[in-house]
């Protein structure tokens, strides 16, 4: 299980070196590393039975934190997805993207996202699943924004990045809410105590702020509108993130949760009311596009609207229809979006009103669009009918749900034959596309048709899936023990009477499309002022004000960065001192006339330096006050620092020196126009870090010092350091890291002091 994971984020690094050596001829042995991931996990399916298996890798012991993973029901129903679905996607883009730019990064991007996404259904440590929940939000900025060159693409995979993101904050918050509560992030400890988290004062929190990160990921509402933007992507990462990985992440962690969370008002209440939302929302999205590619999208929205609905209910047959439903969607959706991309690649063009002709001159891409749609639409024997006979007959159980929920979903049915229709009847008919009559590559109408027949299979042959792999993804959400059995025929059951009015609604809501799309557009204006307005409005503000206070407070005025800065450093210091009590001890101690001569020698040059009016008059009593400093440093046996402070100066004094020697007139402090508020708040801000500085000093003096560190040093300086000058054997020996960095940083500066001087004498200006 780990070295599934671990090969997949190696043939990260090593496909952009395979592709390079080999041209694209070498990208067609991608697909087998996730083959293998596919083959292992049917090895635990069909001749393993010693579910669920729990591995672990220690990592940050003392914060609970491990690389723990948990192979369950639930768990591999994802991975047969990720691992699956993937393969047929790495075989599909070889042609497909054979002749971009950027070939070679592309399997890198893929192959990160991949195993990012099998991590985090496989992560059994919410620390461990958090990460690999945001490596699939980084993973997919790259593949979303792959076509780095158009500015549509760049947007797009921003705003996926930032919506996501801001929910993995959020769920990152609940993961230590749950960790603070509870005194563990392992799920599998969680899992045992079903209720330790509803019991909780804090229930309500944690599930807000974990229902916002799975909203977010899975492009529930208000958060939907990145996903149809995404579709700036190419085919293969539309068709792979979009219909059973990256979206069905939220999906997937709700599931995981089911058993700690469900069961209360708000997650019943929540769950419906967004999910409920979402999907018939996302329908209607749909019906109003006229791209192959944002129907698609919008469909997947309301899809994982439907997913959300069916998770808020606390009824068996409910959860078993919701993961059939995830099975069956992954497949008809992964082979819509390839298939869409054929015809793409072939005809130029994306819009449904400029398909036609495609039964004859595509026939095994229309053969696919033909098996994926019925599915989608629920016609029988194919896996969608299954799946809508089972959401008809678990709503009927509850009685709440019988006559609201059962409208809905019937609704939202209907609409969804409607867009089968659209996609199966006018397509096949008419002339031949002009741009091109053939088929497309064989490896591009094979795996969108592959896709399409392992639904035929299944439909057929539901014994294969509904006891080994849909009823103990099942089980591992409730927690009991399932049994299901997939049949095709019932018999006149209701739920077959709902399916029959349903294929016939959607049916004659097809044929009177134009009237549908009429009524759909007097609700445009709630697309137009929707999420996506208040969002772009919002990210608007945010880069107005970074600008107004940018050109605020970055004006290029050393004076207000440094005056920035300490009054932050006041303020922080400032409050904890007075949050703090320090008690003061003072004694009377003779202090020798030399010493009191340096401080009255300093605290004159200091004042001086504030008040001279002339610039050279300031650097020389800036001079003055250093070599004092240096003076009190030499009287107090610290020759060492004493001596750079002598060098420092020095430098200083120097450089200023000649600095003002090669100006043509050496400017006047009295010249600079300040507001008296200007100078009152500066004098402020020195006088307070003054007195804070004082005040923690008088304290480090005060607090009874612990000399265990002095004398290991005095110990050790010359057995371990071979230095008798315990200063230096200090900063060389015991704190060598320390001072290579601080060197390096001077270092850094030094370069890039070099860097400007070089470009200002080449005439060259920043």
């Amino acid at each position: 299980m780990i070295g599934i994971i671990a090969l997949i984020f190696l043939m990260s690094l090593l496909s952009p070196f395979i592709i390079r050596m080999f041209s694209f001829r070498g990208a067609w042995v991608l697909p087998l590393p996730p083959l293998a991931g596919f083959l292992y996990f049917l090895y635990c399916t069909y001749w393993t039975t010693e579910l669920p298996v729990t591995l672990s890798i220690p990592w940050f012991d003392a914060f609970g934190v491990a690389l723990t993973f948990y192979l369950d029901g639930l768990s591999l129903l994802f991975a047969y997805l990720i691992t699956g679905i993937g393969s047929i996607v790495v075989f599909y883009s070889v042609t497909y993207l054979r002749n971009h730019p950027l070939f070679n990064r592309f399997y890198a991007y893929l192959f990160l996202f991949m195993g990012s996404m099998l991590g985090l259904v496989l992560a059994s440590n919410l620390i461990t699943l958090f990460i690999f929940w945001e490596l699939t939000s980084v993973s997919s900025y790259l593949l979303i924004g792959f076509d780095n060159k158009r500015q549509a693409a760049r947007e797009a995979a921003l705003n996926a990045l930032l919506v996501t993101s801001a929910g993995g904050l959020a769920l990152l918050t609940g993961f230590l809410l749950i960790g603070s509560v509870t005194h563990t992030f392992e799920l599998t400890e969680l899992l045992q105590h079903p209720a330790i988290l509803r019991q909780n004062s804090l229930y309500g929190w944690i599930l807000v702020l974990i229902l916002i990160g799975a909203f977010t990921k899975s492009a529930q509402f208000p958060f939907h509108f990145w996903l149809p933007g995404a579709m700036k992507a190419p085919t293969p990462v539309s068709a792979y993130l979009h219909s059973a990985t990256m979206v069905q992440a939220g999906v997937y962690l709700l599931a995981r949760f089911y058993t700690l969370l469900s069961g209360t008002p708000l997650w019943f209440g929540f769950l419906t009311a967004f999910g409920g939302i979402t999907m018939i929302g996302g329908l209607l999205l749909a019906l109003r596009e006229k791209d192959i590619k944002l129907v698609l999208a919008y469909t997947t929205v309301s899809a994982l609207g439907s997913l959300i609905y069916m998770l808020a209910s606390d009824q068996e047959e409910v959860i078993i229809a919701c993961v059939a439903f995830i099975f069956a969607h992954a497949l008809y959706k992964a082979s819509l979006f390839l298939a869409a991309g054929n015809i793409q690649y072939q005809t130029g063009t994306r819009q449904l009103s400029r398909m036609h002709g495609l039964l004859h001159a595509m026939p095994a891409t229309y053969a696919t669009v033909l098996i994926a749609a019925s599915s989608m639409a629920g016609l029988p024997p194919l896996l969608g009918f299954y799946v809508k006979e089972l959401i008809y007959e678990a709503e009927q159980v509850i009685p709440f749900f019988s006559q609201i929920l059962i409208t809905i979903v019937i609704l939202t049915n209907m609409g969804l034959v409607m867009l089968a229709c659209v996609f199966v009847i006018k397509p096949a008919l008419g002339r031949k596309p002009r741009k091109n009559s053939s088929e497309s590559y064989f490896s591009m109408w094979f795996s969108g048709l592959t896709l399409a027949l392992m639904t035929l299979f299944f439909s057929v042959f539901p014994s294969f899936i509904d006891q080994s792999l849909l009823a103990p993804a099942a089980s591992s959400i409730l927690h009991h023990p399932i049994h299901l059995k997939l049949e095709l025929w019932h018999g006149v059951t209701p739920s077959f009477v709902l399916s029959l009015i349903t294929l016939l609604g959607g049916f004659l809501l097809y044929l009177q499309r134009s009237k549908v799309l009429k009524w759909i557009g007097y609700f445009k204006f709630m697309v137009y002022y929707g999420p996506e307005f208040a969002y772009s409005r919002i990210i608007n503000f945010i880069l107005w004000f970074s600008n107004y206070q940018t050109r605020l407070i970055q004006n290029g005025r050393l004076t207000i960065y440094l005056m920035i800065t300490l009054l932050t450093v006041a303020i922080i210091l400032g409050s904890a001192l007075m949050s703090t009590r320090i008690n003061f001890s003072l004694a009377i101690i003779s202090v020798p006339w030399f010493s009191v001569f340096l401080l009255f020698w300093v605290l004159v040059s200091a004042i001086a330096v504030a008040v001279a009016t002339q610039l050279i008059i300031a650097v020389i009593f800036l001079g003055a006050f250093g070599m004092g400093v240096a003076l009190f440093f030499l009287v107090n046996a610290a020759p060492d620092v004493a001596m750079t402070q002598v060098l420092v100066e020095t430098l200083f004094v120097i450089i200023f020196a000649l600095t003002l020697y090669k100006s043509q007139k050496i400017p006047s402090l009295e010249t600079q126009t300040e507001s008296q508020l200007f100078k009152i708040l500066r004098l402020g801000i020195a006088i307070s870090m003054g007195l804070i500085f004082t005040i923690l000093l008088m304290a480090v003096i005060s607090s009874p010092i612990n000399n265990k560190l002095n004398q290991y040093f005095i110990n050790n300086s010359v057995t371990l350091g071979h230095g008798r000058n315990i200063v230096n054997v200090i900063l060389i020996d015991f704190r060598a890291l320390d001072t290579m960095g601080e060197v390096i940083v001077l270092v850094i500066a030094a370069l890039g002091i070099h860097g400007l001087l070089k470009r200002k004498l080449l005439g060259i200006w920043l």
